[in-house]
C-alpha cells in the first residue's frame, strides 16, 4: 500500500462529481493520490440507497471522504452513515472524514454515528463564509 513512504491506495471519495467532491478529487489528484469517485455513474458505483454497492467502492480504499446527500439531518440519516463506517472499517479503511452541517442536531448525530465506528476521523463543518458565489444559483445574481 505504500512505495517510498507515499500510501498509493486510492482514497474513495463520495459525491466525487459534486460541488465539494469534484474539488476534492481534483486536489488529491494534484497531490499525485490516487482516488476512486463513488456515484451513481462512475465506474465503480456507489448509492446510498443501495448497499450492495458499499463493499465494491470500499475494496482496497485506506480513506473515505463521506458526503451524504440529500442531508445529514434527514431520517434515516444517523444509520446510514453508522452501517458505512462500520462497512469502511470492516473492509481496511483507515480514516473516514465526514462533510456536515453547523452543529445542527440531525447532523451531530450522523457524526457520532460516525465518529463510533472506532477509525480515525475528521468532521468537516461547512458553513456560509467561503461559499462560491460564482456558479450554481447564485451566479446571475
Amino acid at each position: 500500500m505504500s512505495t517510498n513512504g507515499q500510501n498509493t491506495a486510492p482514497i474513495l471519495v463520495i459525491g466525487g462529481t459534486g460541488k465539494t467532491g469534484r474539488r476534492v478529487v481534483e486536489r488529491l489528484e494534484t497531490l499525485g493520490r490516487p482516488t476512486r469517485v463513488g456515484s451513481r455513474s462512475s465506474g465503480t458505483p456507489f448509492v446510498w440507497e443501495d448497499e450492495n454497492t458499499w463493499e465494491a467502492a470500499l475494496d482496497g480504499v485506506s480513506a473515505v471522504y463521506v458526503t451524504y446527500y440529500p442531508d445529514l439531518a434527514f431520517p434515516g440519516a444517523k444509520e446510514a452513515i453508522g452501517r458505512f463506517a462500520a462497512v469502511a472499517v470492516e473492509r481496511g479503511v483507515k480514516r473516514l472524514v465526514l462533510l456536515s452541517g453547523r452543529g445542527e442536531e440531525g447532523a451531530v448525530a450522523s457524526e457520532d454515528a460516525l465518529k463510533a465506528s472506532g477509525c480515525d476521523w475528521t468532521v468537516v463543518r461547512c458553513n456560509w463564509f467561503n461559499q462560491n458565489f460564482s456558479e450554481s444559483f447564485f451566479l446571475d445574481p
